[in-house]
């Protein structure tokens, strides 16, 4: 073997005449003009976006002032504006003070309303008087077919609509027929 001459390969010969190198190089120019093309697209977006800024932030301002929350209210009566509500410290008692405060209002006379002449009375009393007086129902909204005597309003179970103020004036359902009685199982043959 000389030295021009090539080893033959096993598979054959490695030369394939459909696939070559590329003769030209990369085209600089056509990168460098994407190149500044992007850039310039870029800053003039920039610009654009920041002049919208600009123009949104001064509509805001001219619009809306921020008020500054440290500036004394306008207050024509002078008085003191209420401050920030105490962190509670000892829950336990403050707890306490409220179930008494509560139990007070349960069980004792008070006003409800004073110019309406609306008062309260202790539970207690409450209840007799709910026992001896019955709760109030307006006769011509009393329905016989209801056990609460109070019209009913809103959706049923059955998702039809009860008119408000109204009684339910519906019609009960007819009671279903009785079932058959199954029939006597028979053997084959005629025997039971």
């Amino acid at each position: 073997m000389g030295g021009t001459e090539m080893a033959q390969h096993p598979h054959g010969s490695l030369d394939n005449p459909d696939t070559i190198h590329e003769h030209s190089d990369i085209n600089v120019r056509a990168i460098i003009w994407f190149m500044v093309v992007l850039t310039v697209i870029v800053l003039a977006v920039d610009v654009a976006m920041w002049g919208l800024f600009r123009v949104l932030n001064h509509l805001e301002r001219k619009n809306d002032p921020v008020a500054n929350v440290f500036a004394p209210a306008a207050n024509p009566a002078n008085q003191a504006a209420p401050g920030p509500i105490p962190l509670q410290t000892t829950p336990w008692a403050d707890l306490k003070v409220f179930r008494a405060e509560q139990e007070a209002r349960l069980h004792g006379y008070g006003w409800a309303d004073e110019t309406a002449g609306v008062a309260r009375v202790p539970i207690a009393k409450a209840k007799e008087m709910l026992l001896k007086q019955g709760l109030p129902v307006r006769p011509e909204l009393a329905d016989t077919l209801e056990g609460t005597h109070v019209a009913a309003s809103g959706e049923s179970n059955g998702g039809r609509t009860i008119p408000a103020g109204q009684a339910d004036r519906s019609t009960p359902p007819a009671p279903a027929a009785a079932p058959a009685a199954p029939a006597a199982p028979t053997k084959p043959g005629g025997g039971l």
